[in-house]
């Protein structure tokens, strides 16, 4: 589940140029910090929900 991790950075689009450049200056000196937060792609939430509504299924 963890291999394959990417990181996400959100860019305003009013944002100029020299603040988009700084934004990625910021996000490359830290971006150690976002190693641990995990995004599931669509295929793994998919996977959980249909689990989730299997479980839900058993008790009813």
């Amino acid at each position: 589940m963890w291999q394959g991790m990417q990181s996400v950075m959100v860019f305003d689009p009013k944002d100029n140029q020299v603040e988009t450049d700084r934004k990625w200056r910021e996000w490359m000196q830290h971006k150690s910090s976002v190693g641990d937060k995990y995004v599931p792609t669509a295929a793994e939430t998919r996977k959980y929900l249909n689990e989730l509504e299997n479980r839900k299924q058993g008790y009813a």
